[in-house]
């Protein structure tokens, strides 16, 4: 039996939009991302340079797995040190 779905909803949800765009910040917003944190301005910041001149697009989850690299300061966190490197890049482990 062939069962046919309208995906618009699944593919509109995956695809990313503009961020400056009314859809954007509606997604943005929807998504609980607070848009006046450190994390969250630097990672904009970022995918903005890295888009050159063209438009920034992206998805609430891209931007929300970026920020988890960042601390509230806006600084990014090394993750080597989470798992037991130390500063001068050797590792210890207990």
């Amino acid at each position: 039996m062939l069962m046919v779905r309208n995906m618009n909803d699944f593919l509109n949800q995956m695809m990313g939009v503009p961020i400056h765009s009314k859809a954007g910040s509606k997604r943005i917003e929807d998504a609980g991302i607070d848009t006046n944190s450190k994390a969250y301005q630097v990672v904009i910041s970022d995918m903005e340079s890295r888009a050159g001149s063209g438009i920034a697009y992206t998805n609430p989850e891209a931007i929300k797995n970026r920020m988890a690299q960042y601390d509230s300061d806006g600084n990014w966190i090394n993750p080597a040190l989470k798992y037991g490197a130390k500063s001068n890049g050797k590792v210890f482990f207990g």
